[in-house]
């Protein structure tokens, strides 16, 4: 089995309409669901590999969780739904993750009115990272990292042909390279800063593109964006933890698509994304071996206008709204989490359609420390 069918095998689930702004997706804890993700660049865990490296703890750890998502989109009903699977693993400050950081699967009847613009959209994205963090101070911890990232996509729309329609359909994969690096302060005992950035990654998407006139090589650039995260946590009673943060990703990059095939053609689709912040807040609060999470969160949309807004993803400004609880037992924990993201009602004009949406997540994990 070789590099790309092992990254698909252990970590590539369902496709999703993204939870996150963009294509991108942020289900990669179960217990850090529960607070909407808040602070999520202040904590530390065998998870922080896929947040802030600087947060892998000494002690020897061991993270899985599944996220389950069901995506409503109007019209046409064409959300799909999802399983997020993530699993991690540190020791002495070495950590692995196996995680996704970008998904998106959208779904049209052959016969609705966009269908010259979009039927079925997906992309799926598995990342395997390798990281380390290590002290310099004793309230300062840094931490850095690379990842292999595989990303696929397919995405198809019809074509007039007289009395029928054709259809087009562009397939490609790649696997790039990728890098992150972090730090957490801890001033005080109670309260610890994170700053981390996540780096762009550049891919050269091969595949073929299949036309009514037949099939034909073809190859597409995608850069997925960077990422810089800040958090704070602060324990503000010794059962009450509260958490914030802001994430800025680069949007920007995502200009448009433009699909080069072997004969000579160029398939354009403009996007014009511009950069999104994410803004967040939570708490957790502990009793005996329970711990409540609450958490509350914005997410910016990179579409600028409806004249930029695509069936393929109808995105726009979503508010998300979380709860889970925690278990103890031993050295073990139990999570579940759940979250309901509304989304902003919005306009296209390509085709000119009201798009309404939202998403409900849960997640189950369990992790295990020695």
């Amino acid at each position: 089995m070789n590099a790309r069918a092992i990254l698909a095998a252990t970590v590539l689930g369902t496709p999703a309409l993204t939870a996150a702004s963009g294509f991108a997706l942020v289900e990669r804890d179960a217990a850090g669901l529960g607070r909407a993700y808040a602070g999520q660049a202040a904590v530390s865990g065998p998870e922080a590999i896929s947040f802030n490296p600087a947060g892998l703890p000494e002690r020897p750890s061991l993270s899985l969780s599944v996220h389950a998502l069901r995506n409503r989109i109007e019209p046409e009903d064409a959300g799909e739904p999802a399983l997020v699977p993530t699993l991690y693993g540190s020791r002495s400050g070495i950590g692995v993750g196996l995680y996704s950081t970008f998904g998106l699967a959208t779904d049209y009847p052959d016969d609705w009115s966009g269908r010259y613009v979009a039927l079925h959209s997906e992309i799926r994205t598995a990342r395997a990272h390798l990281a380390g963090a290590w002290s310099v101070t004793p309230g300062l911890r840094l931490g850095a990292g690379l990842f292999v990232q595989q990303f696929t996509a397919e995405l198809t729309s019809a074509y007039p042909l007289g009395a029928r329609d054709g259809r087009i359909t562009i397939e490609g994969e790649d696997l790039g390279l990728g890098w992150s690096v972090g730090a957490l302060w801890s001033p005080t005992d109670r309260v610890a800063l994170g700053l981390a950035y996540g780096s762009a990654v550049r891919h050269t998407l091969r595949g073929k593109t299949r036309l009514p006139s037949g099939a034909v090589s073809s190859r597409v650039d995608v850069t997925t964006p960077e990422t810089v995260a800040l958090g704070l946590r602060w324990s503000a009673l010794p059962e009450l933890t509260l958490l914030a943060g802001a994430t800025w990703t680069r949007w920007s990059r995502m200009q448009s698509l433009d699909v080069e095939l072997a004969n000579g053609l160029t398939l354009t689709e403009d996007h014009q994304w511009r950069d999104t912040w994410r803004l967040d807040l939570g708490g957790e609060y502990e009793h005996g071996p329970w711990t409540l999470r609450l958490g509350i969160a914005w997410d910016q949309s990179p579409v600028r206008d409806a004249a930029h807004r695509s069936p393929r993803l109808p995105d726009s400004d979503r508010v998300w709204l979380a709860a889970g609880l925690g278990y103890r037992r031993g050295a073990w924990t139990f999570n579940a989490s759940v979250a309901h993201l509304w989304f902003a009602d919005r306009r296209g004009e390509h085709p000119p359609l009201d798009y309404s949406g939202s998403t409900d997540i849960l997640a189950l994990g369990v992790a295990r420390s020695w």
